[in-house]
């Protein structure tokens, strides 16, 4: 992902920098699956151009994923994602397995001691988080209030992270080695062709004052 100029995804040849998991488990289904393209469309309105694709991840299910850049303000690029029963087993009532969509972006950090996450949760309390906290999970009232973002105080750019609170349950932060994760999980359960995970969510890059 460059937008702006900046490279925010991390890239290297064992990790993708965007990664999608089926499970709770780090890197479950869904992360190293094949991918192919469903469809690439430019609305007759001409607002928007996207991208679709999915991949099988075994018992009847599919993680499909639709990638689209809003023409209007191209800096804001947008993903929705949900795992799918496309056909389950008739001995199961019409349901999968337990599944979580976890979505799991793998950020670079240009200045990583200028870099910090900003958000205030749907409590109204504001947090701050910096290099060296580790893995934290937000769950409840504590979970952003939509919105959470990195800021990079030394570029003057931060990236926003907007997504729907009815989707999300969990949200994590994992720092690494010049890099930090903002993941966003679904509730964990079973899907039926009527009843999909899904997490519509969306980003931005935007200037500092």
């Amino acid at each position: 992902m460059v937008i702006l100029g900046t490279q925010w995804l991390h890239s290297r040849v064992e990790i993708d920098g965007y990664e999608e998991y089926s499970g709770i488990e780090y890197r479950s289904a869904g992360c190293s699956e094949e991918y192919k393209i469903i469809g690439r469309d430019l609305e007759q309105s001409g607002e928007e151009e996207s991208l679709g694709m999915e991949g099988d991840i075994g018992g009847g299910l599919i993680i499909q994923r639709i990638i689209s850049i809003v023409k209007r303000n191209p800096k804001i690029l947008r993903v929705d994602s949900s795992i799918i029963a496309r056909n389950v087993g008739a001995g199961s009532g019409g349901f999968s397995r337990l599944v979580c969509l976890r979505i799991h972006p793998t950020f670079t950090l240009l200045h990583p001691t200028e870099v910090h996450i900003a958000f205030t949760s749907i409590d109204g309390s504001k947090h701050e988080i910096f290099d060296g906290s580790q893995e934290l999970s937000f769950e409840g009232n504590n979970r952003p209030n939509g919105e959470w973002m990195l800021v990079d105080r030394c570029a003057g750019l931060a990236l926003v992270n907007r997504f729907d609170l009815h989707q999300v349950n969990t949200c994590m932060v994992e720092w690494g080695a010049g890099t930090v994760n903002l993941e966003l999980w679904s509730e964990e359960r079973p899907v039926s062709i009527d009843t999909p995970l899904e997490i519509c969510h969306e980003y931005e890059v935007r200037q500092l004052s």
